[in-house]
């Protein structure tokens, strides 16, 4: 126990403070933020529709309103209401141009077009850029709204009545399963995840036995512990090592959620919602992630053990690389065929359920027992890959000159 511990230790120091580990680790971080980030940058600040204004407060928003023909009198007055944070300014014709430079520098100002057109106006928006953030949607929404009402009060048609004509029916779209588009998305989004962690610190276990083996310390390693006990120090720490890089992006995805995210938020007319990602569901993604990690991590270790220079760790991983390739994207395929039989298989099968499980817990009522079997059967594989993995990885690490194939590997002695 204690030779595993000092292996563990070691590789865990070694691989936190390289470049690599800290440049993806923010790279990964400003890319969450800023998808966090994009959600308030499309629709402008939180709730823009109906928000309170201070009296005397300054308006965020500039945007001038210029209706040649007088075809929309209650325009101005209809947005103002709509939007207190936007100062909507009448504009003047012969400023069109003028409006335009502004706009060009200044993303907070917009303009307004109101151009005839038959049977009813057009709208034309001009703003500095897809992000500016200016809520066009709802604006011409409005402007509907005020050219409806106006038809219709010269159609004789009662106030009263025409409130009612011109208001939006609230509803609910409750799915009779688990799946929503919060949880598809989050599956799909773990599922790319689980394969590139997978990948990347399979990848990690490798490179490290072969710099090692290359630099001649693991000749010091063997003296002092057993190969076996070795490579499982190594396993382990690179796996501590992807929980400690996933933790912070886990929370650096909450804090995003939390903080940047506005609270009204939908895609495609859905708002989010966490409710498929349960504690249960959390704890099981997790397991599944760790059994899928030993899983290859074992094989890649044997695919570092194999080569005497670093730089053929590329060709020695090529086994390794198709066979989580495969997995992936057969998992990946599964998502969209709704048959359960053959969702059943591939979850099933040790290779390809650690990618396809965080998808069908966040999008389906799993049987317990097809949970049960496929850990199972993850465990098993882990068990018999550790067994040839060991063997092989005893019998290569010290061997030095041309890189070994496996059926010479099984002939050396151990």
């Amino acid at each position: 126990m204690k030779d595993i511990i000092t292996v563990f230790g070691f590789t865990l120091r070694d691989n936190i403070r390289k470049k690599t580990f800290i440049i993806t680790t923010v790279i990964v971080l400003v890319l969450i933020l800023a998808a966090c980030s994009l959600p308030t940058i499309f629709s402008g600040s939180k709730g823009d529709k109906g928000a309170d204004v201070t009296p005397g407060e300054k308006k965020s928003n500039t945007c001038y309103v210029l209706d040649q023909n007088n075809l929309v009198p209650g325009a101005i007055s209809a947005l103002t209401e709509a939007y207190p944070n936007i100062e909507f300014k009448k504009g003047e014709s012969g400023k069109t141009e003028e409006y335009k430079k502004t706009i060009e520098g200044d993303k907070s100002v917009a303009m307004l077009e109101i151009i005839k057109g038959e049977p009813i106006p057009s709208l034309r928006f001009t703003v500095t850029d897809f992000m500016s953030g200016v809520p066009t949607d709802g604006m011409a929404q409005v402007v509907r709204q005020v050219i409806v009402a106006d038809v219709l009060s010269k159609a004789g048609v009662s106030e009263a009545d025409s409130r009612l004509v011109l208001t939006d029916i609230s509803y609910t779209t409750v799915p009779a399963g688990k799946m929503d588009v919060t949880g598809y998305s989050l599956g799909i989004v773990l599922t790319l995840l689980m394969f590139f962690a997978v990948y990347f610190y399979g990848y990690g276990v490798a490179m490290s036995v072969a710099s090692e083996k290359t630099s001649r310390v693991m000749e010091t390693l063997v003296v002092s512990a057993k190969p076996s006990r070795i490579l499982l120090g190594k396993c382990v720490a690179m796996g501590v090592l992807g929980l400690i890089q996933l933790t912070i992006f886990i929370l650096a995805g909450a804090a995003g959620y939390s903080l940047l995210i506005p609270d009204d938020f939908t895609i495609s007319g859905v708002p989010l919602a966490l409710s498929s990602f349960t504690p249960l569901s959390a704890v099981l993604i997790l397991v599944y992630f760790l059994l899928g990690y030993s899983l290859f991590a074992m094989i890649n270790s044997v695919c570092g053990a194999t080569v005497s220079r670093a730089e053929d760790l590329q060709s020695a991983m090529t086994p390794s690389v198709i066979v989580s390739m495969i997995s992936f994207y057969a998992a990946y395929a599964v998502m969209f065929i709704p048959d359960p039989g053959i969702r059943r298989i591939v979850t099933y099968i040790p290779f390809t359920s650690p990618f396809i499980m965080p998808f069908r817990l966040l999008n389906e009522n799993v049987p317990a027992i097809d949970i049960g079997i496929s850990i199972v059967l993850l465990i098993a594989a882990i068990v018999l890959v550790s067994i040839v993995s060991v063997r092989l990885y005893s019998a290569s690490v010290l061997h030095y000159g041309q890189r070994l194939k496996i059926k010479e590997i099984f002939k050396l002695k151990v």
